[in-house]
């Protein structure tokens, strides 16, 4: 049996991922800044000392960051998603096996500038994707693999309500979006099932867009379409 840690595993993309482990047969922890019933399950705040968070996991095989930082503090955004990240990792070094894997679940942020979202997001997400290309290298010999994945809007528990059909910005995500939908929290949860196995075992240091090949759309190609002055 595989002991998963997926830190913010309580909501969103997060508890999908979790349910999706534990449906595989793995033995899965999760952490939060929030209590629990769950046996398995520890508060922790990643602005403040993380260090009792692996006071009852005895190994490791697969550590997975789904949290988020919700806020528009420079200080604390990078403490929640860079430092706090680089902490966690730290003292999780000593206890994974040979072969372990860490997904980092980031942004496109890192690469785009999104209109709706602050300078203190896209700076942290292009840090934190920094962070996850030099802890490849650092780690590599030790046999500890590390990803990020840059999700687009994704529907998720919390919003699946708001994208229902005939949704006017669902419609508009599918227009533009080369695959013709909107990316669902499962199309996450599936690609850090494969990076959380073996069949993924020669692939370190990579940051996956799940964006149905929007990022691959030229931006002026997008705005003529929706505006119906594409090129004769």
């Amino acid at each position: 049996m595989k002991t998963t840690l997926v830190i913010g595993g309580k909501t969103g993309i997060g508890s999908v991922v979790v349910e999706s482990l534990r449906k595989r047969g793995d033995l899965v922890y999760t952490a939060s800044r929030e209590s629990s019933e769950d046996h398995n399950h520890i508060a922790c705040d990643l602005k403040k000392d993380c260090k009792n968070i692996f006071k009852d996991i005895e190994s490791l095989d697969y550590l997975i960051f789904t949290h988020r930082y919700r806020g528009d503090d420079w200080k604390e955004a990078f403490e929640v998603t860079v430092e706090g990240v680089n902490s966690v990792i730290k003292d999780a070094i000593p206890k994974f096996k040979k072969g372990g894997s860490v997904v980092v679940i980031s942004s496109n942020a890192s690469h785009f500038v999104l209109d709706e979202q602050p300078a203190e997001y896209h700076s942290s997400r292009a840090a934190l994707e920094g962070l996850v290309r030099y802890l490849a290298v650092r780690y590599g010999e030790k046999g500890i693999r590390f990803n990020s994945i840059l999700p687009s809007t994704l529907i998720k528990p919390e919003n699946k309500d708001f994208f229902i059909e005939g949704n006017e910005v669902k419609k508009m995500i599918e227009r533009i979006t080369p695959l013709g939908r909107i990316g669902e929290a499962t199309d996450i949860s599936n690609l850090i099932e494969f990076l959380c196995s073996k069949k993924s075992s020669f692939i370190t240091g990579n940051s996956f867009f799940v964006d149905g090949g929007l990022s691959l759309v030229g931006q002026e190609t997008i705005a003529r379409d929706l505006k119906g002055l594409k090129h004769k």
